[in-house]
């Protein structure tokens, strides 16, 4: 008997964590989408998950005062240059969805990124005033459908990305952005990693699919409309 509860508990067990590495693997693919107009040649600034919960959490998620400091002057730079340029600006908030998910940011993350938490509101010191902020449920911000509409609707071919995290959400956006077309540089200075080992291990994947990066003074050229649109996983 016992043997058979400690089976049924074992293959419990194992789809359990199937299910969880699906899940993950699942939040942090890239979507695809239509192919942006070859002629779109405005400019977009995204703010990626810059929320309380992840930008003033403590410990071996945290990102510290200092390295959150620096990123919100230059996020808030970035986005005064772009009020006055009027080009866009567009907040994207994560949240979770769904009871399993929302468990497991409780178990590990102290409950960062679900709804109804103080923490869920935008960085007190990040300039948000004016601009759309939306939500999103997994690491690609194209996964709502309403900031690939915004984009096009003000002509928008290429993006600047900042916020966090630079390994997964900012990754992730990156790529649908590519899948989609757009031309991508993500500017470092505004952007966090907690984990530089696993920002570093998306490097390559990155630069393959024709994402730039760049600090504050540096201005690389921005890749065009890709040939391997809706390709990059």
């Amino acid at each position: 008997m016992w043997f058979s509860v400690l089976a049924v508990a074992f293959l419990v067990m194992c789809a359990l964590g199937a299910w969880f590495i699906a899940t993950v693997r699942r939040i942090a693919r890239p979507t695809t989408g239509a192919p942006v107009a070859a002629d779109a040649a405005g400019e977009a600034l995204l703010v990626i998950d810059m929320q309380e919960d992840f930008t003033r959490s403590e410990g071996p998620h945290g990102y510290g005062e200092e390295r959150r400091n620096r990123a919100v002057v230059r996020i808030n730079e970035l986005v005064s240059k772009a009020r006055s340029a009027g080009q866009a600006v567009v907040y994207i908030r994560q949240q979770h969805k769904g009871w399993a998910i929302r468990l497991a940011a409780d178990m590990l993350l102290g409950g960062a990124g679900n709804p109804g938490r103080p923490g869920a509101r935008l960085d007190r010191d990040v300039d948000a005033a004016g601009f759309p902020d939306l939500l999103k449920h997994v690491g690609d911000a194209f996964s709502n459908p309403e900031l690939d509409r915004l984009l096009r609707q003000e002509n928008v071919g290429h993006l600047r990305l900042t916020g966090l995290d630079l390994a997964h959400c900012v990754t992730s956006t990156a790529l649908g952005a590519r899948n989609r077309g757009y031309g991508v540089v993500i500017d470092l200075d505004g952007s966090l990693a907690a984990d530089e080992k696993a920002w570093a291990r998306q490097q390559q994947r990155l630069a393959a699919a024709g994402v730039a990066t760049c600090r504050q003074g540096e201005e690389p050229h921005l890749a065009g409309q890709s040939s391997d649109v809706g390709k990059s996983e």
